[in-house]
């Protein structure tokens, strides 16, 4: 009888936990960030690729380079791909939240932009994989930046 009680709050504790995970594309800060904006008349895209098995779950916000909103976030588990989908013409910057093994986190900002052009089809692709000297340049922001 006892084992059949241990066995059914392991059941119901596995239950629990797998609900405390987020999943890809998950807007999990929709109460921090803006309405999304979206242009369904463009056939745009920005393709986050987070490829790594050993790196970290990962929120990727798209912040509008000249009016400084963002308009659209999710967030991205390791090893997932997640893509935006009509993305508005404008140029366009990403930010990165995510938190390290010791609870610590960060947050970072591309300084390189993306643009969309009017009538443009396609986008880009981002790969996040773990480098020594890191494969993007990005500025270190902190967790008011990463938010505005």
């Amino acid at each position: 009888m006892k084992l059949k009680i241990l066995i059914l709050l392991c059941l119901v504790f596995t239950g629990f936990n797998s609900f405390a995970q987020y999943y890809t594309g998950q807007r999990i800060y929709s109460s921090k960030f803006p309405s999304e904006i979206k242009d369904l008349d463009q056939d745009t895209y920005l393709k986050i690729n987070n490829s790594c098995y050993d790196c970290y779950n990962i929120v990727v916000a798209i912040e509008d380079f000249y009016r400084n909103r963002v308009i659209q976030h999710a967030f991205i588990n390791k090893g997932s791909i997640y893509s935006f989908k009509n993305l508005p013409v404008g140029t366009y910057v990403c930010k990165y939240l995510w938190t390290d093994k010791s609870g610590k986190k960060h947050y970072q900002k591309d300084n390189s932009k993306i643009q969309y052009k009017v009538d443009e089809i396609g986008g880009y692709e981002i790969t996040l994989k773990k480098t020594e000297f890191g494969n993007l340049t990005q500025s270190s922001i902190d967790e008011d930046d990463f938010f505005e």
